[in-house]
């Protein structure tokens, strides 16, 4: 929920339901919009980073609306993802345009979710995840033996009113509208109707139930958003790289989405970009660092394959016992030090 400085008071009923309430938030996110729009010229050749960020943000908000808002537990997160590169990919090499692929991609793995949501009414916690693990290899299998694994399918790219999108530059503004448009419908999402009730069924889901909140409605409506979250991020994947394989969207791109929502911070709607900023920077940083480690340390070499988990794994053991609340807290205890500054309290 938010945090409103003492001595705000609202007045009228649009000011009271404005998303952006305060000055500081408003001036705050007309510059990241700013600097957002003119990233191109900011950082040049690095602009695939951003690209890449804003992907996997998309999927990362799905997630953190079933897990961080709504208390479900999904490890098969990257197999949404792949319903909807593979679902995009077919119906753009059947002539059906990309702006029509991509929303069919995401209605598809929408029903998928909703179907894989359903046992989450009977079980929950570690068998929740153990359910969806097993979708995770059952569509793993499927992938496999009905388009083959590794070689990879070529997929067309985007294109816009019979414009191609060709470079990063036009990729990136083809993806910002859609990366802003899901942060915007989830943060508006979680302070609704349906935000209110995940929420409810988080923290105490018998209770929510004698309340009138419908836990079958909503729990499956919680896996299908974050659904089709992921199978939209995974229609822009495809398009974006061109090429698709299983190996694209394995169990461990599904613990890599779990460490951005928590690394960001549950319960956040700024939790998953900044998450996701952190995970695909560090990776992209490890990937630089490591060659040169191994040609500085020969002996490294053995262990330099599973740097990025060995990172991951101590980034995220380190930050639950600093900050549970993840990299939004921290910015939320930031702000809060510098209104107050140079007073503590």
């Amino acid at each position: 929920m938010a945090v409103r400085p003492a001595g705000t008071f609202k007045t009228t009923y649009a000011a009271d339901m404005a998303l952006l309430d305060t000055r500081f938030d408003q001036v705050g996110f007309a510059l990241l919009l700013l600097a957002l729009l003119l990233a191109p010229w900011w950082l040049g050749r690095y602009l695939f980073l951003l690209n890449a960020i804003g992907i996997f943000a998309i999927g990362a908000v799905g997630l953190s609306l079933l897990t961080g808002f709504g208390g479900q537990i999904s490890l098969g997160h990257a197999a949404f993802m792949a319903v909807g590169a593979y679902t995009s990919w077919l119906l753009t090499q059947h002539g059906i345009p990309f702006l029509l692929a991509l929303p069919l991609a995401g209605g598809t793995a929408f029903a998928f979710g909703a179907v894989v949501g359903l046992p989450s009414l009977r079980i929950k916690g570690l068998y929740l995840a153990i359910a969806t693990l097993a979708f995770q290899f059952v569509l793993d299998y499927v992938i496999v033996h009905a388009w083959g694994a590794g070689g990879g399918n070529v997929v067309i790219g985007p294109s816009l009113f019979g414009y191609a999108v060709r470079t990063e530059r036009q990729f990136y503004y083809l993806l910002l509208p859609l990366w802003l448009g899901a942060g915007i419908f989830a943060a508006n999402l979680v302070r609704g109707r349906v935000g209110l009730a995940l929420m409810a069924i988080r923290d105490r889901d018998y209770a929510a139930q004698v309340l009138g909140v419908p836990l079958l409605y909503y729990k499956t409506l919680a896996f299908a958003l974050a659904a089709f979250y992921a199978g939209v991020a995974g229609s822009l994947f495809a398009h974006y790289n061109r090429v698709i394989t299983n190996e694209h969207f394995t169990i461990g791109q599904s613990i890599d989405y779990i460490a951005m929502v928590v690394l960001g911070g549950l319960g956040s709607v700024w939790g998953p970009h900044l998450g996701a900023a952190l995970v695909i920077s560090l990776t992209q940083v490890l990937k630089i660092l490591t060659p040169a480690l191994v040609n500085l340390l020969p002996a490294f070499g053995r262990v330099a394959t599973p740097l990025r988990e060995v990172v991951f794994g101590a980034l995220l053991i380190g930050l639950l016992i600093w900050e549970p609340g993840g990299l939004a807290m921290l910015c939320r205890k930031l702000k809060r030090y510098l209104d107050l500054w140079p007073f503590p309290y």
